[in-house]
This record gives structure tokens, sequence and C-alpha cells, in this order.
């Protein structure tokens, strides 16, 4: 399976990412914060779906890293909508998000689903540049697509990146990096080893 990866810069601010068409919508939260713009934009299209299940007693999600909510909306353009966790606001780094990345993209393969779509915007919050966020994106893609899991499938594997026109030149620019599997986003180490 290949990657392909297009950048659509027809966002307005967080409007427009709630009415994407996609197999999976992936929406970042961090814990401890409400919910950012682009996830309450999306939220507030499906009537606080998205607030609902995540205040349920069962589910437990609090955006820590590593935790994933999965949603199949009725009715939505996006069939799914995954929700990571990249972990509080003072441990914001990279690696939060190559893992949201792959958990992600490896949840939507062994699904068989071939459309991803994740926003990209800046956000003062984070270390990471768009044009870094573009990087990651693409790295931890084309890495899982070549893994023994994922080698020997056929057909493409297409990650839409959402952002507005202002963004776009920079998200194009990470994408065109060469990506570097020994990078940051070598996520496959034990939890804890330094």
């Amino acid at each position: 399976m290949k990657a392909s990866f297009v950048v659509s810069p027809a966002l307005k601010g967080s409007a427009g990412v709630e009415s994407v068409h996609t197999d999976v919508l992936l929406l970042c939260t961090v814990a401890g914060t409400e919910l950012g713009p682009t996830t309450r934009a999306v939220d507030e299209s499906l009537n606080g779906l998205i607030t609902r299940k995540i205040q349920g007693k069962k589910v437990g999600f609090t955006g820590e890293v590593g935790q994933m909510l999965s949603i199949a909306p009725k009715k939505a353009p996006a069939k799914r909508i995954s929700i990571v966790g990249l972990g509080e606001v003072s441990t914001l780094q990279p690696r939060n998000l190559c893992k949201a990345i792959h958990m992600t993209v490896e949840d939507a393969l062994k699904r068989g689903e071939t459309r991803l779509a994740i926003p990209v915007a800046s956000n003062s919050m984070s270390q990471i540049k768009l044009k870094g966020q573009a990087k990651i994106i693409r790295e931890v893609v084309e890495s899982l697509l070549v893994s023994s899991a994922f080698a020997d499938r056929e057909g493409t594997f297409e990650v839409e990146l959402l952002c507005t026109p202002h963004a776009a030149r920079s998200i194009r620019e990470g994408l065109a990096i060469a990506p570097n599997l020994d990078s940051v986003c070598c996520i496959d180490d034990e939890e804890g080893d330094d």
C-alpha cells in the first residue's frame, strides 16, 4: 500500500472541519483543557456527541497520551471520528503527536479504511510548527505502510491535511522533507525507556 498526501487549504479557522467527507477524521485533544476550536466545531455540528462520549463514565477519556476514543456518528460526513489524547500542555512534544498519528493510522488500516483527514493548525500551546507536524504525519504514515503488518496490501492510503490557506505552504514544505525513519517518531520502544 502506498501513501498519498493531499493539502486542503479550505478551512477558515476551525470552521469547515465538520463537513469533511472521509473514512476517519482525527481530532487531537490536550489533557486538562477544554475542547480545542476544531474539536469544538465538530462537536457542535454533532449536537454535543463528542462531549457526551468523553464525559461518559464508562469511557474514562481524559486526553492523556495514548488514549483514543472512536465515534461513528450517524449522518455525519466523516464515517468515524478518532479523538486522541496528546497529554498535558506541559508535556506536549513531537513524540506525543507521533503516537496519536500512529494509533489512528494503525486503527484505520486494521479496519480497512483508506482515507484519513487531519486538521493541521498553528497552536500556541504546541512546540511543533506546521512544517514539523506535516513531516511527522508523513513519517508515521509511510513507516506504518512499509511495516510487515501492512506492506503486502494493495491500493492507496490517502491522508488529507486540512488547513487554512495561510498554512498550506508550510504544510507542503513539511511534506516535502525526506522522511527519517530513525527520527523522534520511532515509537516502538518500551514505555519508560530513556
